[in-house]
C-alpha cells in the first residue's frame, strides 16, 4: 500500500524508476516544490504534484501487478479536488487498466496521447533564411500574442487569458532560456523555451504563426538550441501531441526520436452522475 514519501526516497534510485527518469522527468521536476504531494509504495509506483494547479503524474514500472490496480484508484481519488475535472499522466498500460476495471472517476471521454521525444544527437534540417537569438524585453508583446494564440490553438475553449499570457512570457523572459527564430526581415517567427533539471533539458512553449508553417524555422531553431544543450553536456527531451504531425516533423528533422506516448486523462468524484 502506499504512503507520503519524500523527494530523496530510494524508489528514484530504483533500477525500474532509471528506466523512465526520462519520460517522467516532470516528477523529478515538481520535487523542489513547497505545495508537494507525493505518494509511493516505495517499489512499482510514485504519484506526484507540484501544486494544485499542475496533473498528477502517476509513473508505474513495467512490470506493474494489474491485480493492484484499487491502490491507484485509490491513490487517484486522494489527488480529486473541488475542480471539475483533475488531469493525470500515466503510461498507457495504467490507463487501459483503469478502463478495463471500470474506474468510477475517470472521464473515459477526456483522452489525449502525448508523445514523448528526445534527443540522441542532431541532424541538421533543410536550411531556412534568418537566424536563433535570445528573446529580450522588446519582443514581448508579440511574444504574449504568440503564447495567446498557441494556447486558443491547443486548449480550444479554455485557453489563458490575455494578462495571463502576459504573465506567463514575463516569467519566461526572466527565465533567460526563452529563444526565437527570427527571419531575413527581422520577424519572430518561432519561439522556444526550455527548463532545467538535473541533466535534463526540456523543450517548452513552440510554437510558430499559422502564415510562418512549413518554412522550416521551426526545426532550424531546435536544432540550434538543441545542438547547444548537447554541447553543455544535457539531455534534451519534450513532450508533444502525438497526432499533430506538423510540430513532431519539426523534431524528427532536427534530431528528435519518438520514445513512446504517455496518456493525459481527467477524473472527476462526479464521473458516474455525469454520464
Amino acid at each position: 500500500m502506499y504512503k507520503a514519501i519524500k523527494p530523496d526516497n530510494a524508489i528514484f534510485m530504483s533500477p525500474e524508476f532509471q528506466k523512465d527518469k526520462y519520460k517522467f522527468s516532470l516528477i523529478l521536476q515538481n520535487l523542489p516544490s513547497p505545495e508537494l504531494e507525493l505518494y509511493s509504495d516505495e517499489e512499482s509506483y510514485v504519484a506526484c504534484r507540484g501544486s494544485k494547479k499542475y496533473p498528477t503524474w502517476i509513473w508505474t514500472s513495467d512490470n506493474f501487478d494489474g491485480s493492484r490496480i484499487g491502490e491507484i484508484e485509490d491513490l487517484i481519488k486522494r489527488y480529486l479536488t473541488d475542480n471539475e475535472k483533475d488531469k493525470f499522466t500515466c503510461k498507457k498500460e495504467l490507463y487501459d487498466l483503469l478502463v478495463k476495471n471500470s474506474f468510477d472517476a475517470l472521464n473515459t471521454d477526456d483522452y489525449f496521447e502525448m508523445g514523448f521525444l528526445r534527443c540522441h544527437s542532431t541532424k541538421a534540417p533543410k536550411a531556412c533564411d534568418g537566424a536563433m537569438s535570445k528573446a529580450t524585453e522588446s519582443d514581448r508583446e508579440v511574444l504574449v500574442k504568440y503564447w495567446y494564440d498557441d494556447n486558443i490553438e491547443m486548449n480550444g475553449n479554455n485557453p489563458i487569458s490575455m494578462d495571463q499570457a502576459r504573465k506567463d512570457v514575463e516569467a519566461f523572459l526572466a527565465d533567460g532560456k526563452f529563444y526565437v527564430w527570427r527571419n531575413a526581415e527581422n520577424k519572430i517567427v518561432c519561439m522556444v523555451s526550455y527548463s532545467l533539471t538535473g541533466e535534463q533539458a526540456k523543450l517548452t512553449h513552440v510554437y510558430t504563426p499559422m502564415e510562418e508553417r512549413k518554412k522550416g524555422y521551426a526545426a532550424n531553431l531546435i536544432y540550434l538550441l538543441t545542438n547547444d544543450l548537447l554541447e553543455r553536456g544535457f539531455v534534451p527531451l519534450l513532450y508533444t501531441d502525438y497526432h499533430y504531425i506538423p510540430s513532431n516533423k519539426a523534431y524528427i528533422n532536427a534530431g528528435y526520436e519518438d520514445e513512446g506516448i504517455l496518456i493525459n486523462f481527467s477524473s472527476s468524484s462526479c464521473s458516474k452522475e455525469s454520464e
